[in-house]
């Protein structure tokens, strides 16, 4: 795996949060929906349902974030700030993870069993070619992007702050209202780049 990172130049994965949550995640880390819930610490959650039924398990995307999900909730409530995690890559080596080739809590994702989402063979489903699609040469896709812009990794567990490298606001009135909660050793800056679109979002409107 650690060679295939390496050949890839993947280097980082992305979480994205309610802007609230950060005080706890500071605090004890980015923890799953069910250690919130079995340590009764409170969180502003994206999904109630979990339609993957990982609830041990915190979702991530390989460099880019999941748009179509993001956008989605961020239509929900414009009113709500938003953070993006950036997390360095060594999470794939260090945690058990699991490979969805498109959205986690989709019904091609949740039929496959969880075990067979796991392991380099799974991961490296995430770049296969898609039937019906255009090829990742036309779509002029980076070696790092998994082909379908909604893939997705599960990481069972807790993640220490220790992997996360910056946090990504889309204002700068939000970075000036959460900085304050983010370790010196953490950076901390407004970037609208993962608030926006994949450059190939044209051949994707159509797609769950």
């Amino acid at each position: 795996m650690e060679r295939i990172l390496e050949e890839r130049k993947i280097n980082w994965l992305l979480h994205f949060t309610q802007a609230t949550n950060l005080p706890s995640i500071f605090q004890y880390g980015i923890l799953p929906k069910s250690e919130l819930l079995k340590n009764d610490i409170p969180a502003d959650t994206n999904d109630d349902y979990r339609y993957d039924d990982c609830e041990d398990a915190i979702c991530t995307s390989i460099e880019f974030p999941n748009y179509k999900m993001f956008w989605g909730l961020r239509q929900d409530d414009p009113d709500v700030d938003w953070a993006v995690l950036l997390l360095n890559s060594q999470i794939l080596l260090d945690f058990e993870c699991a490979f969805c080739t498109t959205n986690a809590g989709s019904a091609m994702s949740f039929n496959i069993p969880l075990k067979k989402r796991m392991g380099e063979k799974a991961f490296l489903k995430l770049f296969d070619e898609i039937p019906h699609k255009p090829s990742r040469r036309e779509l002029g896709l980076r070696n790092c992007y998994p082909t379908d812009p909604q893939a997705e990794v599960l990481v069972f567990g807790r993640i220490p702050i220790d992997y996360i490298a910056t946090v990504y606001f889309e204002k700068t009135d939000a970075l000036n209202a959460y900085s304050r909660y983010i370790p010196q050793k953490i950076s901390a800056e407004v970037n609208r780049k993962p608030f926006g679109y994949r450059y190939d979002w044209e051949h994707w409107k159509g797609s769950i």
